[in-house]
Protein backbone atom coordinates (compact mmCIF):
# COMPACT_ATOMS: atom_id res chain seq x y z
CA UNK A 1 0.00 0.00 0.00
CA UNK A 2 3.07 2.34 0.98
CA UNK A 3 4.65 1.67 -1.90
CA UNK A 4 1.52 2.32 -4.37
CA UNK A 5 0.60 5.96 -2.65
CA UNK A 6 4.43 6.76 -3.02
CA UNK A 7 4.17 5.61 -6.84
CA UNK A 8 0.38 7.52 -7.23
CA UNK A 9 2.45 10.55 -5.19
CA UNK A 10 5.12 10.47 -8.04
CA UNK A 11 3.11 9.98 -10.90
CA UNK A 12 1.29 13.25 -9.92
CA UNK A 13 3.87 15.36 -9.32
CA UNK A 14 5.52 14.13 -12.27
CA UNK A 15 2.49 15.41 -13.97
CA UNK A 16 2.27 18.77 -12.45
CA UNK A 17 5.94 19.52 -13.31
CA UNK A 18 5.31 18.91 -16.80
CA UNK A 19 2.40 21.21 -17.14
CA UNK A 20 4.25 23.58 -15.27
CA UNK A 21 7.08 23.32 -18.21
CA UNK A 22 4.05 23.40 -20.64
CA UNK A 23 2.58 26.71 -19.60
CA UNK A 24 5.78 28.04 -19.40
CA UNK A 25 6.66 28.00 -22.60
CA UNK A 26 3.62 30.26 -23.49
CA UNK A 27 4.47 32.65 -20.72
CA UNK A 28 8.39 32.84 -22.00
CA UNK A 29 6.93 33.52 -25.64
CA UNK A 30 4.38 36.32 -23.95
CA UNK A 31 8.00 38.44 -22.94
CA UNK A 32 7.20 37.47 -19.36
CA UNK A 33 9.34 35.62 -16.90
CA UNK A 34 8.17 31.60 -16.15
CA UNK A 35 10.01 32.00 -12.90
CA UNK A 36 8.35 34.98 -11.63
CA UNK A 37 4.75 34.20 -13.02
CA UNK A 38 4.81 31.10 -10.85
CA UNK A 39 6.00 33.05 -8.03
CA UNK A 40 3.05 35.54 -8.29
CA UNK A 41 0.70 32.47 -8.44
CA UNK A 42 1.84 31.15 -5.12
CA UNK A 43 2.19 34.04 -3.65
CA UNK A 44 -1.26 34.71 -4.67
CA UNK A 45 -2.69 31.85 -3.26
CA UNK A 46 -0.47 31.11 -0.12
CA UNK A 47 0.95 34.90 1.01
CA UNK A 48 -0.88 36.44 3.97
CA UNK A 49 -4.11 35.50 5.55
CA UNK A 50 -6.47 37.04 3.04
CA UNK A 51 -4.88 34.86 0.15
CA UNK A 52 -5.41 31.90 2.21
CA UNK A 53 -8.74 32.25 3.19
CA UNK A 54 -9.86 33.53 -0.91
CA UNK A 55 -8.21 29.97 -1.38
CA UNK A 56 -10.44 28.47 1.01
CA UNK A 57 -13.06 30.03 -0.44
CA UNK A 58 -12.83 28.82 -3.98
CA UNK A 59 -12.19 25.25 -2.72
CA UNK A 60 -15.55 24.60 -1.21
CA UNK A 61 -17.61 24.69 -4.38
CA UNK A 62 -15.20 22.00 -6.09
CA UNK A 63 -15.23 19.43 -3.52
CA UNK A 64 -19.46 19.90 -3.36
CA UNK A 65 -19.36 19.49 -7.29
CA UNK A 66 -15.97 16.77 -7.54
CA UNK A 67 -18.19 14.86 -4.92
CA UNK A 68 -20.80 15.35 -7.57
CA UNK A 69 -18.97 13.72 -10.39
CA UNK A 70 -17.46 11.14 -8.05
CA UNK A 71 -21.03 9.58 -7.20
CA UNK A 72 -21.85 9.33 -11.85
CA UNK A 73 -18.83 8.16 -12.42
CA UNK A 74 -17.43 5.62 -9.78
CA UNK A 75 -21.09 4.06 -10.96
CA UNK A 76 -19.58 4.34 -14.46
CA UNK A 77 -22.09 6.62 -15.65
CA UNK A 78 -20.93 10.16 -16.89
CA UNK A 79 -23.21 13.08 -15.81
CA UNK A 80 -22.05 16.03 -17.78
CA UNK A 81 -24.75 18.39 -16.71
CA UNK A 82 -23.13 19.01 -13.31
CA UNK A 83 -23.51 23.12 -14.40
CA UNK A 84 -27.02 23.11 -15.14
CA UNK A 85 -27.74 21.36 -11.33
CA UNK A 86 -25.46 24.10 -9.96
CA UNK A 87 -27.81 26.91 -11.53
CA UNK A 88 -31.21 25.26 -10.28
CA UNK A 89 -29.84 24.66 -7.05
CA UNK A 90 -28.45 28.42 -6.98
CA UNK A 91 -32.07 29.30 -8.08
CA UNK A 92 -33.80 27.47 -5.82
CA UNK A 93 -32.13 28.32 -2.94
CA UNK A 94 -32.37 32.34 -3.85
CA UNK A 95 -36.22 31.91 -4.24
CA UNK A 96 -36.66 30.19 -1.06
CA UNK A 97 -34.08 32.14 0.58
CA UNK A 98 -36.65 35.28 -0.70
CA UNK A 99 -40.01 34.72 -0.39
CA UNK A 100 -40.10 32.22 2.39
CA UNK A 101 -40.60 34.01 5.74
CA UNK A 102 -41.16 33.81 9.18
CA UNK A 103 -38.26 31.45 9.97
CA UNK A 104 -34.94 31.25 12.30
CA UNK A 105 -32.09 31.28 10.57
CA UNK A 106 -30.92 27.40 11.12
CA UNK A 107 -34.02 26.49 10.07
CA UNK A 108 -34.36 28.42 6.67
CA UNK A 109 -30.94 27.48 5.56
CA UNK A 110 -31.87 24.11 6.28
CA UNK A 111 -35.33 24.53 4.53
CA UNK A 112 -33.02 26.64 1.70
CA UNK A 113 -30.51 23.62 1.23
CA UNK A 114 -33.48 20.72 0.97
CA UNK A 115 -35.03 22.74 -1.47
CA UNK A 116 -32.07 22.77 -3.71
CA UNK A 117 -30.70 19.48 -3.05
CA UNK A 118 -34.18 18.24 -3.99
CA UNK A 119 -34.54 20.72 -6.78
CA UNK A 120 -31.14 19.65 -8.45
CA UNK A 121 -32.42 15.84 -7.96
CA UNK A 122 -35.44 16.32 -10.14
CA UNK A 123 -34.05 17.98 -12.77
CA UNK A 124 -31.99 14.43 -13.71
CA UNK A 125 -35.04 12.30 -13.17
CA UNK A 126 -35.49 12.16 -16.70
CA UNK A 127 -32.02 11.35 -18.07
CA UNK A 128 -31.33 8.92 -14.65
CA UNK A 129 -34.89 7.10 -15.54
CA UNK A 130 -34.24 6.89 -19.24
CA UNK A 131 -30.45 5.36 -18.69
CA UNK A 132 -30.80 3.26 -16.21
CA UNK A 133 -34.66 1.22 -17.94
CA UNK A 134 -33.97 1.66 -21.36
CA UNK A 135 -30.12 2.57 -21.30
CA UNK A 136 -30.18 5.71 -22.95
CA UNK A 137 -26.71 7.52 -23.59
CA UNK A 138 -26.76 9.62 -20.62
CA UNK A 139 -23.81 12.20 -21.65
CA UNK A 140 -25.63 13.83 -24.25
CA UNK A 141 -29.11 13.84 -22.44
CA UNK A 142 -27.27 15.58 -19.16
CA UNK A 143 -25.23 18.03 -21.20
CA UNK A 144 -27.76 19.38 -23.20
CA UNK A 145 -30.29 19.77 -20.06
CA UNK A 146 -27.13 21.95 -18.28
CA UNK A 147 -27.84 24.41 -21.57
CA UNK A 148 -31.19 24.25 -21.23
CA UNK A 149 -30.91 24.72 -17.42
CA UNK A 150 -28.43 28.25 -17.35
CA UNK A 151 -30.85 29.52 -20.06
CA UNK A 152 -34.09 28.40 -18.00
CA UNK A 153 -32.79 30.50 -15.12
CA UNK A 154 -31.87 33.20 -16.67
CA UNK A 155 -35.50 33.43 -18.31
CA UNK A 156 -37.29 33.13 -14.78
CA UNK A 157 -35.31 35.62 -13.22
CA UNK A 158 -35.87 38.03 -15.94
CA UNK A 159 -39.38 37.62 -16.45
CA UNK A 160 -40.91 36.60 -13.19
CA UNK A 161 -38.17 37.66 -10.48
CA UNK A 162 -36.26 40.33 -11.38
CA UNK A 163 -35.15 42.76 -8.61
CA UNK A 164 -38.00 45.77 -9.29
CA UNK A 165 -34.62 48.08 -8.49
CA UNK A 166 -32.20 46.46 -11.19
CA UNK A 167 -34.96 47.86 -13.89
CA UNK A 168 -33.71 51.50 -13.30
CA UNK A 169 -30.23 51.06 -12.07
CA UNK A 170 -28.67 47.94 -14.05
CA UNK A 171 -31.25 46.80 -16.71
CA UNK A 172 -28.40 45.10 -18.04
CA UNK A 173 -28.44 42.68 -14.86
CA UNK A 174 -30.46 39.93 -14.79
CA UNK A 175 -30.07 39.12 -10.95
CA UNK A 176 -32.94 38.50 -7.85
CA UNK A 177 -33.64 40.84 -5.16
CA UNK A 178 -31.42 40.20 -2.36
CA UNK A 179 -32.14 36.77 0.15
CA UNK A 180 -33.29 37.27 3.61
CA UNK A 181 -30.98 38.00 6.55
CA UNK A 182 -32.41 34.50 8.09
CA UNK A 183 -30.97 32.68 5.03
CA UNK A 184 -27.67 33.71 4.53
CA UNK A 185 -24.89 31.61 5.45
CA UNK A 186 -22.38 33.27 8.34
CA UNK A 187 -19.11 34.37 7.42
CA UNK A 188 -16.43 33.06 9.33
CA UNK A 189 -13.95 35.54 8.84
CA UNK A 190 -15.34 38.96 8.47
CA UNK A 191 -14.88 40.69 5.56
CA UNK A 192 -13.94 37.65 3.69
CA UNK A 193 -16.30 35.49 1.40
CA UNK A 194 -15.18 32.11 3.12
CA UNK A 195 -18.42 31.13 5.05
CA UNK A 196 -19.47 28.48 7.08
CA UNK A 197 -20.35 26.36 3.56
CA UNK A 198 -16.89 25.14 4.44
CA UNK A 199 -18.27 23.08 7.31
CA UNK A 200 -20.80 21.90 4.99
CA UNK A 201 -18.85 20.73 2.30
CA UNK A 202 -16.12 18.84 5.07
CA UNK A 203 -19.05 17.18 6.43
CA UNK A 204 -20.05 16.33 2.37
CA UNK A 205 -16.57 14.69 2.11
CA UNK A 206 -16.81 12.74 5.87
CA UNK A 207 -20.52 11.07 4.41
CA UNK A 208 -18.70 10.69 1.10
CA UNK A 209 -15.75 8.44 2.54
CA UNK A 210 -18.28 6.65 5.18
CA UNK A 211 -21.01 5.89 1.62
CA UNK A 212 -17.44 4.60 -0.06
CA UNK A 213 -15.71 2.57 2.70
CA UNK A 214 -18.40 1.52 5.68
CA UNK A 215 -21.24 0.77 3.87
CA UNK A 216 -22.54 -2.06 1.36
CA UNK A 217 -24.40 0.30 -0.83
CA UNK A 218 -21.19 1.79 -1.28
CA UNK A 219 -19.52 -1.24 -2.27
CA UNK A 220 -22.41 -1.95 -4.23
CA UNK A 221 -21.58 1.35 -6.28
CA UNK A 222 -18.00 0.78 -7.09
CA UNK A 223 -18.99 -2.83 -8.17
CA UNK A 224 -21.66 -0.93 -10.80
CA UNK A 225 -18.86 1.25 -11.75
CA UNK A 226 -16.18 -1.72 -12.19
CA UNK A 227 -18.09 -3.72 -14.43
CA UNK A 228 -22.44 -4.13 -14.47
CA UNK A 229 -22.21 -7.62 -15.19
CA UNK A 230 -20.55 -8.54 -12.04
CA UNK A 231 -22.56 -6.11 -9.96
CA UNK A 232 -25.22 -8.06 -11.61
CA UNK A 233 -24.07 -11.67 -10.96
CA UNK A 234 -23.43 -10.60 -7.49
CA UNK A 235 -26.72 -9.55 -6.30
CA UNK A 236 -27.04 -5.63 -6.96
CA UNK A 237 -30.09 -4.08 -8.63
CA UNK A 238 -28.43 -2.25 -11.39
CA UNK A 239 -31.21 -0.02 -12.60
CA UNK A 240 -31.62 1.53 -9.37
CA UNK A 241 -28.05 2.26 -8.26
CA UNK A 242 -27.85 3.92 -11.71
CA UNK A 243 -30.84 5.78 -10.97
CA UNK A 244 -30.34 7.01 -7.86
CA UNK A 245 -26.90 7.77 -8.55
CA UNK A 246 -27.49 10.09 -11.10
CA UNK A 247 -30.14 11.67 -8.91
CA UNK A 248 -28.15 11.70 -6.28
CA UNK A 249 -25.18 13.18 -8.41
CA UNK A 250 -27.54 16.04 -9.59
CA UNK A 251 -28.73 16.73 -5.97
CA UNK A 252 -25.23 17.30 -4.46
CA UNK A 253 -24.29 19.63 -7.10
CA UNK A 254 -26.89 21.52 -6.49
CA UNK A 255 -25.92 22.52 -2.74
CA UNK A 256 -22.96 23.92 -4.40
CA UNK A 257 -24.99 26.51 -6.20
CA UNK A 258 -27.18 27.19 -3.38
CA UNK A 259 -24.33 28.12 -0.68
CA UNK A 260 -22.79 30.15 -3.56
CA UNK A 261 -25.97 32.17 -3.47
CA UNK A 262 -26.60 31.93 0.03
CA UNK A 263 -23.08 32.74 1.17
CA UNK A 264 -21.20 34.57 -1.06
CA UNK A 265 -23.38 36.92 -3.90
CA UNK A 266 -26.88 36.72 -1.21
CA UNK A 267 -28.76 36.65 -4.46
CA UNK A 268 -29.05 34.72 -7.75
CA UNK A 269 -27.07 37.13 -9.99
CA UNK A 270 -26.93 35.61 -13.77
CA UNK A 271 -23.69 34.09 -14.72
CA UNK A 272 -22.68 33.90 -11.24
CA UNK A 273 -20.25 30.87 -11.84
CA UNK A 274 -17.98 32.17 -14.52
CA UNK A 275 -15.60 29.89 -13.64
CA UNK A 276 -17.70 27.25 -14.53
CA UNK A 277 -17.80 24.83 -11.17
CA UNK A 278 -19.14 21.71 -13.38
CA UNK A 279 -16.79 21.15 -15.55
CA UNK A 280 -13.83 22.20 -12.80
CA UNK A 281 -15.75 19.95 -10.68
CA UNK A 282 -15.34 16.68 -13.23
CA UNK A 283 -11.75 17.93 -13.00
CA UNK A 284 -11.32 17.94 -9.79
CA UNK A 285 -13.02 14.18 -9.52
CA UNK A 286 -10.75 13.09 -11.85
CA UNK A 287 -7.64 14.27 -10.13
CA UNK A 288 -8.60 13.07 -6.79
CA UNK A 289 -9.24 9.73 -8.78
CA UNK A 290 -13.05 9.91 -7.23
CA UNK A 291 -11.64 9.54 -3.88
CA UNK A 292 -12.73 10.74 -0.60
CA UNK A 293 -9.90 11.92 0.50
CA UNK A 294 -8.62 13.10 -2.99
CA UNK A 295 -11.17 15.13 -4.25
CA UNK A 296 -10.99 17.74 -0.89
CA UNK A 297 -7.17 17.58 -1.39
CA UNK A 298 -7.50 18.42 -5.51
CA UNK A 299 -10.36 20.98 -4.68
CA UNK A 300 -7.78 23.00 -2.43
CA UNK A 301 -5.24 22.76 -5.12
CA UNK A 302 -7.95 23.73 -7.99
CA UNK A 303 -9.09 26.27 -5.71
CA UNK A 304 -5.03 27.19 -4.97
CA UNK A 305 -4.82 27.58 -8.96
CA UNK A 306 -7.84 29.78 -9.52
CA UNK A 307 -7.03 32.26 -6.84
CA UNK A 308 -3.54 32.59 -7.94
CA UNK A 309 -3.96 32.80 -11.13
CA UNK A 310 -5.85 36.58 -11.00
CA UNK A 311 -2.70 37.29 -9.00
CA UNK A 312 -0.72 36.19 -11.67
CA UNK A 313 -2.68 38.36 -13.79
CA UNK A 314 -2.30 41.23 -11.77
CA UNK A 315 1.52 41.27 -11.11
CA UNK A 316 3.11 39.20 -13.87
CA UNK A 317 1.10 41.21 -16.96
CA UNK A 318 0.07 37.57 -17.90
CA UNK A 319 -2.74 37.39 -20.31
CA UNK A 320 -6.20 35.54 -19.12
CA UNK A 321 -5.31 33.20 -22.18
CA UNK A 322 -2.03 31.98 -20.58
CA UNK A 323 -3.36 31.29 -16.85
CA UNK A 324 -6.40 28.85 -18.64
CA UNK A 325 -3.47 27.36 -20.82
CA UNK A 326 -2.19 26.70 -17.31
CA UNK A 327 -4.59 25.25 -15.65
CA UNK A 328 -5.71 23.17 -18.56
CA UNK A 329 -2.15 21.81 -19.29
CA UNK A 330 -1.54 20.75 -15.91
CA UNK A 331 -5.21 19.15 -15.05
CA UNK A 332 -4.49 17.48 -18.38
CA UNK A 333 -1.44 15.74 -17.11
CA UNK A 334 -3.13 14.74 -13.98
CA UNK A 335 -6.32 13.23 -14.71
CA UNK A 336 -5.06 11.59 -17.99
CA UNK A 337 -4.78 7.90 -16.30
CA UNK A 338 -8.08 9.00 -14.35
CA UNK A 339 -9.88 9.66 -17.32
CA UNK A 340 -7.58 6.17 -18.93
CA UNK A 341 -9.91 4.40 -16.18
CA UNK A 342 -13.06 5.63 -16.91
CA UNK A 343 -13.17 4.95 -20.48
CA UNK A 344 -12.26 1.74 -19.79
CA UNK A 345 -14.80 0.98 -16.94
CA UNK A 346 -16.92 2.09 -20.18
CA UNK A 347 -15.49 -0.02 -22.42
CA UNK A 348 -15.76 -2.76 -20.39
CA UNK A 349 -19.29 -2.45 -19.45
CA UNK A 350 -20.36 -2.27 -23.25
CA UNK A 351 -18.46 -5.38 -24.03
CA UNK A 352 -20.86 -7.16 -21.11
CA UNK A 353 -23.59 -5.41 -22.66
Amino acid sequence: MKKETLYAFLRLLTALVIGLIVSGIFIALGGESPFYAYGQLIKGAFAGTMNIITTLRWMVPYIIVGIAAAMSFRAGLFNMGLEGCVYIGALTAALAGTFITGLPPFLHITVCLALSLFAGMLWLVIPAYLRSRYGVNEIIFTWMLSYIAVLLCQYLVAQFFQDPADLVSAPQQVRTPFIQESAKLPQLISPYQLNTSLYIAIGLAVCYYIFCRLTRAGYEHRMLGLSKEFARYGGVDVKNMQFFSLLASGGIASLAGAMEIMGVHYRYIHEFSRDSMGPNGILVALMGQMSPVGIPLSAFFMGALQNGARAMTRNADVSLDTIRILIAVIVICITAEGLYEILRIKKKQREGD
